[in-house]
């Protein structure tokens, strides 16, 4: 019995590796032109953009009366790599 034990033990640990937690959800992304200020975040703080202006507007859900401000993003575009997001 400890055999069969240390096979399903083995077999759990492994499937286990392979799962990864994610939650996601499908949205609409939006682009915007230049000036991107002021902002509802940090207002006219020029030191609030990361470098290469990579930055997103959330939605409401995601907003949360502003407790997104500063949040990270993994973004991927499902309308094919030639179309901007």
């Amino acid at each position: 019995m400890s055999l069969l034990a240390l096979v399903l033990a083995v077999v759990l640990s492994m499937s286990c590796k392979e799962m990864s937690l994610v939650l996601g959800d499908i949205g609409t992304a939006t682009s915007y032109d230049p000036p991107y200020m002021p902002t509802k975040c940090n207002g006219n703080r020029q030191d609030q953009f990361p470098a290469g202006n990579l930055f997103v507007k959330v939605s409401e859900g995601l907003w949360d009366n502003g407790a997104a401000c500063g949040r990270r993003y993994r973004l991927r575009c499902l309308s094919g790599r030639n179309r901007p997001c």
